[in-house]
């Protein structure tokens, strides 16, 4: 294959996935949470906060364990409240997250 066909190959996986993560809505939707509800659980985590705040300028060294539950135990308009407008590392986030 040549490099064109693998790049659009890449972009197109790209943006499937953003439009499932963007465009993805139930019927029945849920209310949508308070941000003191989003941020209760990741500053009962000792450092997570901190974490979370280095994770949206790219630095993920930071996410462990117990942050990390704190995280997949938080909806997506948590995630997108902590990270607004920064869809990329709300995936990255949950990926290294999934691993724990």
């Amino acid at each position: 294959m040549e490099t064109k066909q693998i790049r659009v190959k890449i972009m197109f996986f790209l943006s499937v996935i953003i439009a499932l993560l963007c465009c993805h809505q139930s019927e029945a939707q849920a209310p949508i949470p308070s941000p003191n509800g989003c941020y209760s659980s990741i500053m009962e985590v000792q450092g997570c906060l901190d974490a979370v705040k280095a994770a949206s300028k790219g630095d993920f060294k930071g996410l462990g364990k117990d942050c990390c539950h704190a995280l997949n135990g938080l909806s997506d308009e948590c995630f997108l409240d902590l990270f607004p407008g920064m869809f990329y590392i709300v995936v990255v986030v949950k990926a290294i997250c999934n691993i724990y």
